[in-house]
């Protein structure tokens, strides 16, 4: 099985996704190292994707043999679990295409590194005339996919991986300032020896909708009486 690597310089926006948020920036890696990346995606619905596309042809790769396709991946999942976060390749029928869930509980990555999860992905090159098309997808949440330093998975499979995150329902994403979505504070009532908890937004609603019950039902009195 020979391994290919994701190398950011060679990946490109699909030109017929008219939704693409995505954009080439540098980030703080696995290895605490600045490096080239994509991040695609946004916390809507719009479709993202970017592709490359490798020769089928000896030397660079061949229809029928077998590959593993390694690369780091951050974020790309929230915790409504409706977000896509998606490999595919194919050749020459899209139809035909390999697709890999990239979502919690999906495909186990090899390790997780300072928030990044290390992906091998093995699959067996489907059927191309000139050119397999590799492309990720992603909808419903930011990810983001960086390389692996001197294309050398022995050196990421020798690392110390982090201990598994099971406190945060949705994955660890550098579009956040700390990783996660800011907790909101909430608010503690107690009635009839029961502990209710709400967030303030919550609160601050159901206390505007009260109030204007009330408000409503003052003018309503005020307006009967004057009728009287």
């Amino acid at each position: 099985m020979t391994d290919l690597f994701f190398c950011p310089e060679s990946w490109e926006p699909d030109n017929m996704i008219s939704s693409n948020i995505a954009s080439q920036i540098q980030v703080q890696d696995y290895a605490g190292r600045t490096s080239d990346a994509w991040q695609l995606g946004d916390w809507g619905n719009s479709w993202t994707a970017i592709t490359t596309k490798i020769p089928t042809e000896a030397g660079w790769l061949e229809s029928g043999s077998e590959y593993r396709f390694c690369f780091w991946l951050n974020g790309g999942e929230n915790s409504r679990k409706d977000e896509v976060c998606m490999l595919e390749i194919y050749g020459d029928e899209w139809e035909e295409r390999l697709r890999f869930p990239l979502n919690r509980g999906k495909i186990r990555p090899v390790m997780q590194k300072n928030h990044w999860l290390l992906f091998a992905i093995p699959f067996t090159a489907p059927q191309a005339a000139s050119a397999l098309t590799l492309r990720f997808v992603a909808a419903g949440a930011v990810c983001t996919i960086t390389g692996i330093h001197d294309m050398d998975m022995s050196r990421c499979e020798a690392l110390i991986p982090d201990e598994p995150d099971t406190g945060h329902a949705q994955r660890h994403n550098i579009a956040f300032p700390h990783g996660w979505p800011d907790e909101k504070p909430k608010v503690v009532l107690k009635a009839r020896g029961r502990k209710l908890e709400l967030p303030r937004t919550a609160l601050a609603l159901s206390a505007a909708a009260a109030g204007l019950t009330v408000g409503l039902l003052a003018a309503y009195f005020r307006a009967k009486k004057k009728t009287k």
